[in-house]
């Protein structure tokens, strides 16, 4: 299967390294190209260069063609768009990834002149090619928020579907009236934490972000029980890595920010502790023992313990129950006494730390489920595919509405942060990310939070080239990693797990499942799509759709089925190595086959013959739309409850008008606008679910196309 990807890699045109007869240097080529908009500096995202053209210097009929470099002078993905706007500007389109490097990247347009700067004809010799270059430098943070104009050239597809969902019940072991307000702290022995930043440079050094810029990993649970964004202007800053041992994915590298590690040596940590924050107990109990020594031309301000002392760090990412990752090092305040400027104040940075008593301050698992009772409640249920703006992010939707094909005034019905789909959970509607140890109305099943979660919603077998059997699940463990299900396995055993029931998937779309992995010594994880049942049969029929369509076997020598037992091949992860490896989060992109209905297929298998067993450790498993800084995710569903007022008006004239609109997160409204009109809400056959509730959908109505607001 090729690998597939959502950053797209241009190939070379050269237009950096050629000659050509006329260099334009002016700032805006306003005889040759006459830009009209062109970017100082952008972040992560679609971004757009606006140019008119001058027809009068340019040759009627020829092409234009336009090349960007990054820093390292590899090619950025541009794109000159078959789109002119109303004040007849045509666009070229490029992309900002995660994965671009920081610093100053350079436009180059080239084109066919037909006079040259000093209004003489081009020379016969020159003509017929790009004889004219024009080039422009630009900033590029690729962790910045996208500032651009949200424009769009085509319309995303929309579907609103009326379904009748059983209301939810949270039943709790905590009073409501608690949850979300109760913290616990965990204070250590003098002897068991330690702290090391290897080789940590700082934050203005080490990451390319502003201070402005929050990481969503840094919003701390003191603040925010519910773990929701606590600033609009919060981006993912860790990077998607390539790694020799991923086939297809990637890691979630952290490091290039967060590179402060707490460890504890009777491995006392646990999962509640992340969003929790550390400090040191008092400034009796910070550490004695700190690496490297201030030198002694360097004068601490104040007291190294009354600094100290004031250090508090979020817990962005539990590693084990002996590892923790914090948000920033430790470091003091100095005055250094022998540089050229006496009395500089400087910070000095403390690598490894040591006989302290430290102080984690948490919000407790709350041991909370939902169930859902006979009484059922209407939804609108409104789902955006192919979401893909050629310039700016999208960040809020609104939604108003009125009664069909009559005047009178649109009303406010939805207004809300777009929120990529999370889908593994135990419920459809709404389909939200939230961890699941909050007070939510949909558990992520993906969690392993406690034992029940992995019982309930999830399947371990195992496989043998004879025969695929259903096994006991494992135990939730922690030494390996952090709140994980091991996936045990040996030479002629594999280990298979996958969730119990499917989820629905939409053709053409790009997902992203991402989970946290460590690996045994010569241990591979194989990754799969599935829609069909696990059994020896390949080639039976599906009673409901498939959205994943099986591989050709690649094993022949262990069974002879022209396909896989499996499913859509997506990846794997191999630790060839005699020791343990812990790869952190990883991430395999996969694109459906159809609309219908899969599920996620994990495969633990040793790569040695000689009486070999191994483990494969998950957790923290999630399926959602691809989305990186800067790109919304393609696809958004939202519900609406049903209003008293929505029934009455299709008590009257059956039909109900949208009007949708869209917003970047700086509250900037896009000129694009979604009417739909006359949606007539009439009940629908059933159709087959995911087993995760019993939902009835009644009505699908579908597409409209952005129009322009004036």
């Amino acid at each position: 299967m090729a690998f597939l990807s959502f950053y797209k890699k241009p190939q070379p045109r050269g237009y950096n390294t050629q000659t050509y007869y006329i260099e334009d240097t002016s700032d805006t080529s306003p005889d040759y190209f006459s830009i009209t908009e062109f970017p100082q500096s952008v972040g992560g995202g679609r971004y757009i260069v606006k140019f008119k053209g001058n027809g009068s210097n340019l040759r009627i009929g020829k092409s234009i063609d336009v090349e960007l470099l990054d820093a390292n002078g590899d090619n950025m993905y541009v794109e000159l768009l078959d789109y002119v706007d109303r004040f007849n500007n045509y666009y070229a389109m490029f992309e900002v990834y995660d994965t671009t490097p920081q610093g100053v990247a350079t436009m180059y347009f080239v084109g066919e002149a037909v006079v040259n700067q000093s209004g003489r004809a081009v020379p016969q010799q020159q003509q017929d090619r790009y004889n004219l270059r024009w080039q422009k430098t630009l900033n590029v943070l690729p962790f910045e928020r996208n500032t651009a104009d949200l424009i769009f050239n085509q319309a995303p597809n929309i579907d609103i579907v009326q379904v009748l969902v059983p209301e939810r019940a949270l039943i709790s072991q905590i009073s409501s009236s608690t949850i979300g307000t109760t913290y616990s702290v965990y204070t250590s022995s003098i002897n068991d934490f330690s702290i090391i930043s290897s080789n940590f440079q700082g934050f203005d050094r080490s990451f390319a972000s502003s201070k402005d810029i929050l990481d969503t990993r840094i919003q701390s649970i003191l603040l925010n029980p519910e773990q929701k964004s606590i600033t609009q202007n919060s981006v993912d800053s860790s990077t998607r890595t390539k790694d020799v041992d991923i086939e297809n994915g990637y890691f979630r590298n952290y490091t290039n920010r967060f590179g402060t590690v707490l460890k504890s040596a009777s491995g006392s940590f646990k999962k509640d502790f992340l969003g929790g924050s550390f400090s040191f107990y008092d400034a009796q109990s910070v550490p004695t023992n700190i690496s490297p020594t201030i030198p002694t031309n360097y004068t601490i301000s104040g007291s190294l313990g009354g600094q100290l002392q004031t250090y508090t760090a979020n817990i962005v990412e539990v590693l084990s129950n002996n590892e923790i990752r914090l948000s920033k090092p430790l470091e003091v305040r100095t005055l250094d006494s022998v540089s050229k400027q006496r009395g500089y104040t400087t910070t000095f940075q403390i690598h490894q730390a040591s006989n302290f008593t430290g102080s984690i301050a948490y919000l407790p698992n709350n041991p909370s489920y939902v169930t859902s009772s006979i009484v059922s409640q209407s939804f609108l249920e409104v789902s955006f595919y192919d979401i893909k703006p050629i310039s700016g992010e999208l960040y809020r939707l609104k939604a108003y509405y009125k009664r069909g094909i009559a005047t009178g005034e649109y009303k406010l019905i939805y207004d809300h942060v777009v929120n990529s789909l999370e889908y593994l959970t135990d419920a459809e509607y709404p389909n939200q990310t939230t961890y699941a140890k909050r007070e939510v109305d949909a558990r992520l099943i993906g969690h392993f939070t406690e034992q029940l979660i992995a019982n309930t919603y999830w399947d371990q077998r195992v496989e043998t080239p004879n025969q695929i059997y259903l096994a006991t699940m494992p135990s939730i463990e922690s030494s390996s990693l952090s709140d994980s299900l091991p996936l045990h396995a040996d030479y002629t055993h594999s280990a298979l797990l996958t969730t119990k029931v499917n989820q629905n998937y939409t053709a053409d779309q790009i997902y992203t499942l991402g989970f946290n992995l460590t690996l045994d010594p010569n241990t591979e994880l194989e990754i799969y799509m599935g829609s069909d049942p696990l059994n020896l049969n390949t080639n039976q029929p599906n009673p409901y759709p498939r959205a994943f369509l099986k591989d050709p076997n690649q094993e022949l020598t262990r069974y002879s089925s022209a396909y896989n037992r499996f499913g859509k091949y997506i990846g794997k992860v191999l630790n060839n190595n005699s020791t343990s490896k812990r790869y952190g989060r990883v991430e395999f992109d996969f694109e459906t086959d159809g609309d219908g209905f899969g599920r996620p297929i994990f495969r633990s298998r040793t790569i040695r013959q000689a009486n070999i067993t191994g483990s494969a450790y998950l957790s923290e498993i999630g399926i959602s739309p691809i989305a990186i800084t800067g790109f919304n995710p393609n696809l958004i569903q939202f519900a609406i409850p049903f209003a008293e007022e929505i029934t009455n008006i299709l008590a009257l004239s059956q039909s109900l008008d949208f009007k949708i609109e869209y917003f970047d997160y700086t509250g900037k409204q896009s000129e694009f606008t979604t009417f739909l009109n006359d949606l007539t809400v009439n009940f629908k056959t059933e159709i087959p679910s995911n087993g995760c509730q019993d939902e009835i959908t009644l009505q699908l109505v579908s597409v409209a196309t952005p129009q322009e607001s004036y």
